[in-house]
């Protein structure tokens, strides 16, 4: 009974998975199909939060402090957001009963990655969490720049997990145990640390972080608006979880595994803001914006394990906005020039639009405001001066491409040929669940950094 309580949200998104599927045979059954997957993600993430803070299950395979509590329940969460969006927009041209499963399928991966605290699980989660993203990457068959686009994301994903997995046997060869809490690099030598800097390398393609980031822009660039909303969110909080606790484990056992980390960091944050200027194509801008949040990720990785809380809640804080500009893009179009009169055309869109980047941007009092000053100040309590103030610059930076979107938005004239984008209950009820989430939850940073485990100052 215990370990059914431990795997309850993964069992439930499972059977929601196989629901989705058979409904989706039924005449008209799309948004039906997309409610279910609302209904059992939300229900997942309730139930993630009622397993008890400190549990193990499977022989310790699986941990379930208060980090994994949280991102598991996060991936509930904005996998029922993007199911209630679903339900009134659809996938262009395709069914919704199989994005809805895929869906399902990689949150059910999302939530084992988030609690792995094996060598094994880690990497079987990892997997299952992203297999699912390459289909919903290439859900238009016909669109040969989406099929490019998730084939670039399938390669360096298969490359990257398979020295992945070569780094994690190296380790488990090594210490002669795949558990977190037993693996001792102590007298492993070259070994553990040439183990160690290959299993986090393979992560880092998966977060889109640098060097392993070039899938990204064309990846996110020919798949649906809608598809990216989901893929560069929900696999990233996981991932982020995962490589927090595997970070605390080897990190102190292994010489300069924190200076790559800090070098990807720095990596990422520069080339993800810099690149993003010129790109005219929101998906693109917003590919290049996710490599640099995965700079501010790597940053509080690379702070040691004092800021592995905060890490956690900035992944959760950058893509809940992130989620919510690749849904609005779905429904107005992926240039900066479908956004062209938003604000008189739609005027709360537009004004949650513009919270939502100056969240990714950190203005107060947005969510992504405290995200990032727990995160800047824990970094630069730990002795990383130098990437914090690199991170400050990067994060003034960022607000000029983001003002590049919101100014078509707020200042060009609206095309006089547009039509009006149809009415939606369901995606409105998901935009707005966004808006309040970036604009309230910064209140609730004390509250969340305390089931994190770490302190709010």
């Amino acid at each position: 009974m215990a370990l059914l309580r431990h795997l309850a949200p993964e069992l439930l998104l499972l059977v929601g998975a196989c629901a989705a599927l058979f409904t989706g045979r039924l005449p008209g059954a799309g948004r039906t199909t997309a409610w279910i997957g609302a209904g059992v993600a939300a229900a997942a993430g309730v139930a993630a939060l009622l397993v008890p803070a400190g549990g193990t299950a499977l022989g310790g395979m699986l941990a379930f402090e208060g980090t994994a509590l949280f991102g598991r329940a996060a991936v509930g969460a904005l996998t029922a957001v993007w199911c209630i969006w679903l339900a009134g927009r659809g996938m262009p041209g395709e069914p919704r009963s199989v994005a809805v499963a895929q869906a399902l399928l990689s949150a059910g991966g999302a939530m084992l990655l988030a609690a792995a605290a094996d060598l094994v699980t880690f990497f079987l989660a990892a997997e299952l969490s992203t297999m699912p993203a390459y289909v919903l990457m290439g859900y238009r068959r016909r669109d040969a720049a989406a099929l490019e686009g998730a084939l670039k994301y399938f390669l360096l994903s298969m490359l990257t997990g398979l020295v992945t997995l070569y780094g994690l046997s190296l380790l488990f060869g090594a210490s002669g145990t795949s558990l977190y809490a037993e693996i001792d690099l102590s007298r492993a030598g070259m070994l553990g640390i040439v183990g160690a800097v290959m299993a986090v390398s393979g992560v880092f393609a998966k977060l889109s972080a640098a060097p392993f980031h070039f899938w990204a822009p064309d990846a996110y660039a020919g798949a649906p608006a809608a598809s990216v909303a989901f893929v560069s969110t929900v696999p990233k909080v996981a991932g982020t979880v995962a490589l927090v606790r595997l970070a605390a484990v080897l990190v102190p056992q292994s010489a300069g595994l924190g200076a790559v980390f800090a070098i990807a960091a720095a990596a990422s944050m520069l080339l993800g803001n810099l690149a993003a200027y010129p790109q005219s194509d929101l998906r693109r801008l917003m590919a290049y914006s996710g490599i640099a949040h995965s700079g501010y990720l790597l940053l509080g990785i690379a702070a040691g394990a004092t800021a592995a809380g905060v890490t956690v809640l900035y992944a959760v804080a950058y893509a809940v906005p992130s989620m919510a500009v690749m849904l609005l893009a779905a429904e107005e179009g992926s240039t900066l020039g479908d956004l062209s009169g938003l604000v008189t055309r739609r005027p709360w869109a537009a004004w949650a639009l513009a919270a939502w980047l100056l969240s990714l941007v950190g203005v107060p009092p947005l969510w992504g405001f405290f995200g990032k000053l727990y995160l800047f100040s824990t970094a630069y309590g730990a002795g990383q001066v130098a990437l914090v103030v690199l991170a400050l610059a990067m994060s003034a930076v960022s607000a000029g491409y983001y003002f590049r979107v919101l100014r078509p938005a707020f200042l060009a004239p609206a095309a006089a040929e547009r039509e009006p984008a149809a009415r939606s209950w369901e995606s409105a009820i998901a935009l707005r669940a966004c808006a309040l989430a970036t604009l309230a939850l910064g209140a609730f940073g004390g509250p969340l950094l305390a089931l994190l485990g770490a302190p709010a100052g």
